[in-house]
């Protein structure tokens, strides 16, 4: 495998990294970074040039905000009002002032999906951004910036376009004797308490009728995936399965789980053991 070098510049005005910062690298041709804590944005719009196109992050431990302008410095003040749960900044744009509507748009929403599709930290944006259709070949400059980028965000530790790291703790099923439906409930409670972490993958799988019905022996999901702003009401106008009325988390993701469990030697329904192999399967 070929690897390629590459010489990274990084200025830290306040010679510190937790400071404002200007950082770029020879993959980079472009493109240009600024970091800085909120209460040295002074000092990052004196010492930078953000009177340009670009995107940016507002950041605390839990939270990102992903945003667009046509004047980063116009924008990074008026969030200092705005907003008031960020504690950081970074400003992504370009060394000659190249990008242009378009193009922001479209980088902008890229970085929300990404975001959200990793569930590091929680996401502000209400919207998904405005997706922007750009030619064949401005999409492969954009996707060299944003690659670029995020090798950068990681580097400084911007770890919200990173996956979490999933927990597998599955605690011992439920004893005495309950009814299977308490039976699962339970069990579902008591290995969320423990911290575990569906992956991505197992709640599509799980969200899906093929990867279900092995286990219920009928066309319907295990995990009813919420979508933001989506509610049991609402998913009780469009299925007639039973879930339960219980919100169920796991990681940024939320989710009903199927109610109509029963002993086995039943015609109908998901079974007590199928509940008990899919379990073994976490």
């Amino acid at each position: 495998m070929i690897t390629t070098a590459k010489t990274i510049q990084m200025l830290l005005y306040d010679g510190d990294l937790s400071g404002v910062m200007y950082i770029e690298d020879t993959s980079w041709q472009i493109g240009a970074m600024f970091s800085s804590p909120r209460e040295s944005i002074d000092d990052l719009i004196e010492k930078a040039d953000c009177k340009r196109y670009g995107v940016y992050l507002l950041l605390s431990e839990e939270q990102v905000y992903v945003g667009q302008a046509r004047d980063l410095e116009r924008r990074t003040r008026q969030h200092l009002t705005d907003k008031s749960w960020w504690d950081h900044i970074i400003l992504m744009t370009t060394k000659d002032d190249s990008f242009n509507a378009s193009d922001i748009d479209y980088l902008e929403s890229k970085l929300i999906e990404k975001a959200k599709d990793v569930g590091t930290a929680y996401v502000d944006n209400l919207k998904n951004g405005n997706p922007q259709k750009v030619t064949a070949f401005r999409e492969v400059v954009l996707g060299r910036y944003l690659e670029e980028a995020l090798f950068l965000l990681k580097l400084i530790g911007v770890n919200v376009f990173e996956p979490i790291r999933r927990k597998r703790t599955t605690p011992p099923l439920p004893e005495g004797n309950l009814s299977v439906s308490d039976f699962v409930k339970t069990a579902i409670i008591n290995l969320l308490a423990a911290g575990y972490v569906f992956s991505d993958e197992q709640l599509k799988l799980y969200g899906s009728v093929e990867g279900s019905k092995e286990y219920t022996h009928r066309a319907l999901p295990i995990l009813w995936l919420l979508k933001d702003g989506e509610s049991r009401e609402d998913v009780k106008k469009k299925i007639r399965q039973r879930y339960w009325k219980d919100v169920f988390s796991s990681g940024t993701q939320r989710f009903l789980m199927f109610s109509q469990w029963f002993r086995d030697g039943t015609n109908y329904g998901a079974h007590k053991d199928d509940f008990i192999r899919w379990y073994g399967n976490l």
